[in-house]
């Protein structure tokens, strides 16, 4: 049981279910692992495993907005694993991924394997820092560029899933 607790992608899907049906769930973790379990079941009968990061985050939104709340909520999800960190890139693709998210007063973005991207990245100046600064450099790039850019009235989370 420990083993799927840690899981980070285990963790990511509970949290996009907290931050989606929170309101309905009263945020109880047993509900909201119930929840994830039950959207991962549905979506595994076509392939047996646990659904993909994203198609599960594109299931949980479906299910949320044919909830009737008329709240609006977006994810977005940004998967830097096997590439090499690139500031620029990196920051093309958030500010791209932030538009449709414009006046949506609910936001989720998750970025996994940054903590590798940004190891590979890593140059030899950057090594006598040490590989968790590079890393929490690129994190609070990532979460300063996300505040600058997002709208006022939205609540933004950002998830990483290393």
């Amino acid at each position: 049981m420990d083993s799927i607790r840690r899981d980070p992608e285990i963790i990511a899907k509970n949290e996009c279910i907290g931050a989606l049906f929170g309101p309905v769930t009263g945020e109880d973790p047993f509900l909201n692992d119930s929840l994830r379990a039950a959207i991962d079941y549905a979506l595994s009968e076509e392939h047996g495993s646990p659904a993909p990061l994203e198609a599960f985050m594109r299931k949980a939104v479906e299910l949320s907005s044919s909830r009737g709340t008329g709240e609006a909520f977006s994810m977005l999800h940004i998967n830097l694993r096997e590439r090499a960190y690139d500031p620029l890139w990196l920051r093309g693709e958030l500010l791209e991924g932030l538009k449709p998210m414009t006046g949506i007063r609910r936001c989720l973005i998750v970025i996994s394997g940054l903590r590798e991207a940004v190891h590979k990245s890593i140059t030899r100046s950057e090594r006598k820092k040490g590989k968790d600064v590079a890393h929490e450099d690129a994190r609070q790039y990532i979460d300063s560029l996300a505040a600058k850019y997002a709208a006022d009235n939205s609540r933004l989370t950002i998830m990483y899933l290393d």
